[in-house]
């Protein structure tokens, strides 16, 4: 295994100097131009156990509309206009799900499903350029599947070679995929054109999330086992360095620009910002509230042991870049709260209420009625 450098880092840059005062400027310029009055946007937030997406304005944190999903939904992908969105209905325990779900953005309703018949329980969704097909990890086979999202239709498989370890991302051009095990092991590279293998990297990982860099170089994977987050050269897969994060990181995701990456911790539960260019950490936001702390302080007794300890329970788990690139939505299991943070002060913008117990959570531009 190649050599990788671990950056252990402090809460602020500190030596960033100049460019840091700057940065922080800007953001304030920023936020006095539109993110503290709101900007328009769509939240999707998928419940497994309700069998739906909430559809939440961002601007006045209603649910606007709510849409019915096939058995145990989980991931959910939004096309690169924000006017489609996938839905992979996994199933339970009981009952495998095998179809994708479709839906409108704009009106927030269901427009049908994709059957995936004879593959089941679709874990990870990505859309690929050009808005027609998507590729889907299929766990029931753990294989890589493609559909035809136009003609609502399975496509011929990929090939056997093309193992799907769950999680899933595609380069930008859609020739290659990018797939990881939670379990632990290497990633690897698919070419999308034959099926067949195209790298495997040397570093192993409990890779929970997988995110790419806007241009199209870098991997970020998180390491839950690790309590790291890699960064990866896309086209070898080659480590390039990796970081400390906190206690499990669960999600990560880059801001628009791809100067800053964002990495959840669920148990330490907070939000590291790292600067892409110096591997420094830039912020690290706790995402506990004064008043869920003094509420879980105030409970006694039986209170501590039922679901009512756990409603005051904040676990970052998912997250997505807002599109002003200054910000991010936090998606916190138990609780059920959609924080929205300013990623250089830390401060929260505003909140949503979503589900207790989220799957996947996704933003699109557009609203709608």
């Amino acid at each position: 295994m190649g050599q990788i450098n671990q950056v252990i880092r402090g809460d602020a840059i500190g030596g960033a100097g100049i460019g840091w005062v700057a940065a922080l400027l800007a953001c304030l310029v920023g936020l006095s131009m539109g993110i503290a009055t709101g900007q328009a946007g769509t939240l999707m937030v998928v419940d497994p156990a309700a069998e739906q997406v909430s559809f939440i304005d961002t601007e006045s944190g209603k649910i606007r509309h709510r849409a019915a999903t096939g058995k145990g939904p989980r991931d959910i992908a939004v096309s690169s206009d924000g006017a489609l969105a996938l839905v992979a209905n996994f199933g339970d325990m009981a009952q495998p799900g095998s179809s994708l779900t479709v839906l409108d953005v704009a009106r927030g309703e269901a427009l049908g499903n994709i059957d995936l018949a004879p593959h089941s329980r679709p874990f990870a969704v990505r859309w690929l350029p050009g808005e027609m097909q998507a590729v889907v990890s299929v766990q029931g086979e753990k294989m890589l599947a493609r559909v035809d999202v136009a003609g609502r239709k399975l496509l011929p498989a990929l090939g056997d070679s093309a193992a799907s370890e769950r999680q899933l991302a595609l380069s930008n051009d859609g020739r290659y995929a990018f797939v990881g095990d939670p379990a632990g092991g290497p990633l690897t590279r698919i070419d999308l054109s034959s099926g067949r293998e195209a790298g495997t990297s040397k570093q192993v990982a409990e890779a929970q999330s997988i995110a790419l860099s806007p241009d199209g170089e870098l991997l970020w994977v998180t390491d839950r086992g690790a309590d790291l987050v890699h960064v990866l050269q896309s086209d070898d897969l080659s480590a390039v360095v990796s970081l400390v994060a906190g206690n499990m990181p669960m999600g990560v995701a880059l801001t628009p620009n791809g100067r800053y990456a964002m990495i959840s911790n669920a148990l330490s539960a907070d939000v590291m910002i790292f600067n892409t260019r110096s591997y420094e950490q830039a912020k690290l936001i706790s995402t506990r509230t004064a008043s869920a702390e003094e509420a879980l302080e105030a409970m006694t007794g039986e209170e501590l042991f039922t679901g009512t300890r756990l409603g005051h329970i904040s676990i970052p788990v998912g997250l997505v870049p807002a599109e002003d690139g200054l910000s991010v939505y936090v998606m916190n299991n138990f609780s059920g709260e959609i924080v929205q943070y300013d990623i250089f002060t830390g401060v929260p913008i505003r909140s949503f209420q979503g589900s207790r117990a989220p799957g996947g959570m996704a933003y699109s531009p557009l609203t709608g009625p």
